[in-house]
């Protein structure tokens, strides 16, 4: 049988963001966590690193009772490498979509921005620029189910929950923690995100000694192209 499929979400989403993929991978186990501050998970402790983040998946993975392949995206990419790397006896390889080891300065004020905006106004400004990064126009346009979910989601995140995890996204850099990987890696990005992702999934890619798979898409290309996604999931984590 093979290991588990852990699936780890980006900021602003739930476990529930990777059930069209989870769908798609008919004979493979699966799950998904709630990252700190997500979901049902309790607020990450304030100053927390990312430390915060990966401590509580490895307890759940812990409970698994056999090591998992870990898939992250975004958010959950950056705990993914913390994990691979901290705990590599749970890891039985890591999926990395659509993230960074570290983001540039834009990005790093953009997440002490959106901090500020989180805790003095709430979310609801946050929700469309959201979408424009993850998804497709064509996707957004048709309003389909997965572009509502992330939008339903995403507002009834706890706004200090979404503030506490800007704070670390601003400060996070996990190269270190990248190039002394052991597990094997498999790094995934869609070919119409940001530049900053691209970029770092080829640095992700060159660092682990693997190459990048494109996907078509933006930030959640592997939602908005799931079958596509869970094939190559299939085909990299078989054993």
């Amino acid at each position: 049988m093979s290991a588990p499929i852990v699936f780890l979400h980006p900021l602003g989403a739930d476990a529930g963001f990777w059930h069209p993929v989870r769908a798609e991978l008919h004979d493979a186990t699966t799950v998904a966590f709630d990252l700190p501050g997500h979901g049902s998970a309790p607020l990450p402790p304030q100053g927390e690193g990312i430390d915060g983040y990966s401590a509580p998946v490895a307890e759940q993975i812990a409970e698994l009772g056999e090591p998992a392949h870990v898939v992250g995206m975004s958010l959950g990419g950056l705990v993914a490498q913390q994990l691979g790397s901290a705990r590599p006896d749970l890891v039985a390889s890591v999926v990395l979509v659509d993230t960074v080891p570290v983001y540039p300065e834009p990005f790093r004020q953009m997440w002490r921005d959106r901090a500020k905006t989180a805790r003095q106004h709430g979310l609801s400004s946050l929700v469309e620029p959201m979408v424009e990064m993850w998804f497709s126009a064509e996707l957004a346009a048709r309003d389909d189910p997965r572009v509502q979910q992330a939008r339903r989601t995403f507002a009834a995140t706890d706004p200090e929950g979404y503030a506490r995890t800007c704070d670390v996204l601003a400060d996070v850099d996990v190269r270190d923690r990248v190039a002394a990987l052991t597990v094997p890696a498999v790094v995934v990005c869609g070919d119409e995100d940001a530049p900053a992702f691209r970029e770092a999934a080829t640095w992700l890619a060159d660092t682990t000694g693997t190459t990048v798979h494109w996907l078509p898409g933006k930030h959640a290309c592997a939602v908005e192209h799931p079958d596509r996604f869970a094939e190559l999931l299939a085909a990299t984590t078989a054993g």
